[in-house]
């Protein structure tokens, strides 16, 4: 299916939290002038794999796209849409519940953290609390407070290691895995608590001591990012999120690191549009809030520049005009052919042979690869 089509064109439009009149206008004329052929499934699978099939359903329901004037349904599938957003919006409202006593206790322990990605982006950056899918709890701390961390969510019944296969319980990962996350890997390996829930297959949490990845060439000063982290409620309970252009150059490090890596690439956790719409989001609020300046500072400070340019470039292709063009130009490296590589962090740097509209829809582009990843997983 061509990254052109009216299907790419149509999730493209409705992969963010609002629309404006002209958004929704040039979704229902693509969906009319195309009728006879437009391929739902293709629809439904993308929006699937992108992680926005919750918003689509927001959307479709709110806008009624299902119906045109003579009511007849011409979305074959959009209840299915509508249920996933409901579905998404009590999943969410269950792990707010259970993070927000990992959160209680952290606080009632004194101990310093700033919550980071799914749970803070949720909550403060879209309007609907069923509109981003969220997963694990991330919480960046210091290193001397990892051992108190893992006290708590022991008390808690959670585990370090990984879901065993049947989903069941948790297991601990090899010595060979181990030794990777100790070189390679700025997170602890995660918790996770299995709730017996058909919805939520487990709770997880990631403790981060750096927003950049062990021999990335970047780094962060922990401590200050924890000083003026931001106050906020996250999950009910009085919490803390990284301040604006830190949660900024967080998000496009984090999209970065996947998108390029053989690991989530194998796992078809690379390119997701949710992923580039979180950094659109954030940019909007860099920018409404004169931001950009101290942002770049900091870019440079932790010298990330090529990871946060890799995700404002795509992230300006796919959401034209949410980053500013003037700060690309400060920003863009003298050398852009990393933009078409993946691999690398000491394994073999390869390039994509297609353009990145083409394989950001190509459904078998872990196929594609030049190579596997050397990861251990168990």
């Amino acid at each position: 299916m061509s990254a052109t089509g009216p299907e790419s064109q149509v999730l493209r439009l409705l992969a963010r939290p609002e629309l404006t009149e002209e958004q929704k206008h040039e979704t229902r004329g693509l969906i009319e002038d195309n009728l006879s052929s437009f391929d739902w499934g293709f629809l439904l699978d993308q929006a699937t794999r992108h992680n926005v099939l919750q918003m689509l359903g927001k959307h479709f329901a709110d806008l009624r796209y299902y119906y045109f004037p003579d009511q007849r349904v011409i979305v074959p599938h959009w209840w299915v849409l509508c249920a996933a957003y409901q579905a998404n919006t009590i999943r969410n409202e269950n792990l707010s519940a259970e993070y927000g006593q990992v959160l209680g206790l952290l606080n009632e322990a004194g101990v310093r953290y700033a919550v980071r990605k799914g749970a803070a982006l949720g909550e403060h950056l879209y309007p609907d609390p069923g509109l981003r899918r969220t997963s694990d709890l991330d919480l960046l701390i210091e290193r001397t407070d990892a051992r108190r961390v893992a006290e708590i969510l022991t008390e808690l019944g959670y585990e370090q290691g990984r879901i065993a296969p049947d989903g069941k319980s948790v297991q601990a990962l090899s010595k060979q895995a181990q030794g990777f996350w100790r070189l390679h890997v700025n997170n602890a390996m995660p918790f996770h608590r299995i709730p017996g829930r058909s919805d939520i297959p487990y709770y997880g949490v990631d403790m981060c001591f750096d927003l950049f990845q062990r021999g990335s060439g970047s780094a962060s000063p922990v401590p200050e990012l924890l000083d003026r982290s931001t106050a906020v409620e996250l999950c009910g309970v009085p919490s803390a999120m990284l301040s604006l252009p830190d949660q900024l150059i967080d998000t496009c490090a984090h999209l970065f690191k996947e998108a390029t890596n053989l690991y989530y690439i194998e796992h078809e956790r690379d390119l997701q549009l949710s992923k580039f719409l979180d950094v659109a989001l954030l940019a909007d609020r860099v920018t409404r809030s004169g931001g950009w300046e101290q942002t770049v500072a900091r870019v440079r400070e932790y010298q990330a520049v090529r990871q946060v340019y890799f995700a404002l470039h795509f992230t300006d292709l796919l959401f034209p005009g949410e980053i500013a063009p003037e700060v690309l130009a400060e920003l863009r490296p003298a050398d852009c052919s990393y933009l078409e590589e993946y691999g690398g962090g000491g394994q073999e740097v390869y390039r994509w042979g297609t353009p990145f509209l083409d394989r950001l829809f190509d459904r078998k582009r872990r196929s594609r690869t030049a190579a596997r990843s050397v990861v251990p997983t168990v």
